[in-house]
């Protein structure tokens, strides 16, 4: 997969659990009786805003599903996604091949264990400019300003919210066709995601068995990876290519 179209998937479900929280004088109901269509896509972003002021650590178990030109067939990935407000985060890919993506602020490693190799990327303004389009940098109002977005209510207790997501301007579109995000009826909060690149590239996370606001150790997010490890650093920020892969000293 491209670094930069990772670096999209990685950072829209950063930019998921980093939404600024709406302070609300009740608690909003989305299947509330009597509301218009936009009035209960207005509550259920602002149920998600108010239970995401709660949100200090998040832990779960995911399930990555890739279809791309690039694979010779659909490939599913699982391990454990970690993050620690306001930013850092963790995956631990455990399947089909070992790798450990931290992200803390605008800097991101990715320690291909099998291959002993290393990516330390500067994602920078690159950074910015995707949680600015997902709502990160403002509140999750920021999907009805940018995106298109077509609310469907639950078909049967349990199921989920589904928030169906279309660019509104060529800027966002040169990268993403389409986002969906599954909102999950009883916690209020994203469970699914599932985004469609420009070129019709696929990727959909589904979380799983979510433990939220359980304490996690601070060296969870520190990489302590091997001297004998080749690395490289690129720099998404400035669109650079990145130097040539070299030894760490």
């Amino acid at each position: 997969m491209p670094m930069k179209q990772r670096c999209t998937a990685l950072l829209v479900l950063l930019a998921l659990c980093a939404m600024p929280a709406l302070a609300a004088p009740k608690v909003p109901d989305p299947s509330a009786p009597g509301l218009s269509g936009s009035q209960r896509l207005q509550a259920l972003l602002d149920r998600v805003r108010l239970e995401q002021q709660k949100l200090k650590t998040l832990e779960a178990r995911f399930v990555q599903h890739q279809e791309s030109a690039m694979l010779a067939a659909p490939e599913d990935s699982t391990g454990v996604f970690s993050y620690a407000a306001p930013d850092r985060v963790r995956w631990e890919y455990q399947q089909p091949s070992p790798i450990t993506v931290v992200i803390q602020g605008d800097r991101m490693t990715t320690w291909y264990r099998d291959l002993r190799r290393a990516d330390l990327v500067k994602v920078g303004r690159y950074s910015n400019q995707v949680l600015k389009y997902l709502g990160a940098s403002g509140n999750m109002q920021t999907l009805v300003d940018y995106f298109t977005v077509k609310l469907s209510m639950p078909a049967k207790k349990g199921d989920a919210y589904r928030l169906e997501l279309v660019p509104r301007y060529a800027r966002i579109s040169k990268r993403l066709k389409s986002m969906t995000i599954w909102v999950d009826p009883e916690i209020f909060f994203p469970t699914r995601m599932q985004y469609v690149e420009a070129d019709g590239d696929t990727t959909d996370y589904e979380f799983r068995d979510l433990k939220k606001n359980a304490p996690i150790p601070a060296d969870r997010f520190v990489l302590k990876i091997p001297k004998d490890v080749q690395t490289r650093t690129i720099d998404l920020g400035e669109g650079k290519e990145g130097k040539e892969p070299k030894s760490r000293p």
